[in-house]
């Protein structure tokens, strides 16, 4: 049995719609038990709902939720009463292999995970990692996309290795890694980037050098290397270029086609529909961390939820 540990509190949605995610992969993985943590009034009728599913699920309330103005050290507290705090306890205590997603306070999941969980032996410091697709199997790994804003040199080299060990552990050997700047040149970009140019390529590591922003879909690299400001730009830019795309392919398919020709054509775009919709690919994996934990988007559905829970529960 594997232990999903969720922090039903932070996010856009009710809780009402995160746990149908969860639900959607009890479903699914028969091996799988969810732990939901959250204030009662946010789960009220649940296990009435489920009550086929009671022996794989268990909800643990909690008082308080974590807003993203509140300071991020406030879930670090030793006893917090934050969902997120309680979530982080439960899984640094789990005596089973276990995983957390949680939707809320970025910021504060990444501090509270260092220090309820510690980091793994000999990384300085957390990164976030987003796996996006450039094909319906293929993925790339963009880290960092949101955690360190100007990182040095030395921690965009460990977050090359961070991300090469990740897409290892997913079945890829020696992965590619590049680094995302303004040119193709070892000499473009800020003092930084050149900095971490010389240290990847000098690491070990499979470094074929830098890449442009628009060779990061094209599947030529599996671990693109970034500082989260740029990193995180780039996440949210493909989401919403994504959106725009699948938005006017649709609009023009319905203005030119009809009957049979228009179905089979929407299925086609259904079916690709994990190259457009972010709520279709899961979260941000935080690695360097010694359990696995996975943020997911603020505005994440039920199919969020469901991806993000296969996510982690595959990295087990």
């Amino acid at each position: 049995m594997k232990k999903l540990i969720l922090d039903l509190s932070g996010g856009d949605n009710h809780a009402s719609v995160i746990c149908e995610g969860a639900f959607k992969a009890l479903n699914k993985m028969p091996d799988l038990y969810v732990t939901f943590v959250g204030p009662k009034s946010e789960y009220e009728g649940v296990e009435e709902k489920h009550k086929d599913l009671k022996d794989r699920f268990e909800i643990v309330s909690c008082d308080s939720v974590l807003t993203n103005e509140d300071n991020p050290m406030f879930a670090a507290k030793p006893n917090a009463g934050y969902s997120m705090s309680v979530a982080l306890d439960l899984l640094s205590k789990s005596d089973v292999p276990a995983a957390a997603v949680s939707v809320g306070n970025t910021g504060a999941l990444i501090v509270a995970s260092v220090l309820k969980i510690g980091l793994e032996s000999g990384c300085k410091r957390p990164v976030l990692a987003a796996l996006l697709p450039y094909s319906i199997e293929g993925r790339v790994c963009l880290v960092d996309c949101g955690s360190s804003l100007e990182p040095t040199p030395e921690e965009m080299l460990s977050f090359g290795i961070l991300g090469s060990k990740l897409m290892e552990s997913r079945g890829i050997d020696n992965p590619k890694v590049a680094l995302i700047n303004v040119g193709r040149e070892d000499c473009k970009g800020t003092e930084n980037l050149v900095g971490a140019n010389k240290l990847l390529k000098g690491s070990g590591l499979n470094f074929v050098g830098n890449i442009e922003p628009d060779n990061l879909l094209t599947g030529e690299v599996d671990v693109a290397v970034s500082t989260g400001l740029v990193g995180n730009a780039l996440l949210k830019g493909n989401e919403s270029a994504g959106t725009l795309v699948a938005d006017n392919v649709c609009r023009l398919l319905k203005e030119r086609l009809s009957g049979e020709s228009l179905k089979a054509a929407m299925e086609v775009l259904d079916e690709s529909k994990i190259l457009y919709q972010y709520n279709e690919y899961g979260g941000a994996v935080i690695l360097g961390i010694r359990k696995h934990v996975v943020k997911a988007h603020g505005k994440a559905d039920a199919n969020t939820i469901e991806s993000c829970i296969f996510q982690a529960i595959k990295s087990i």
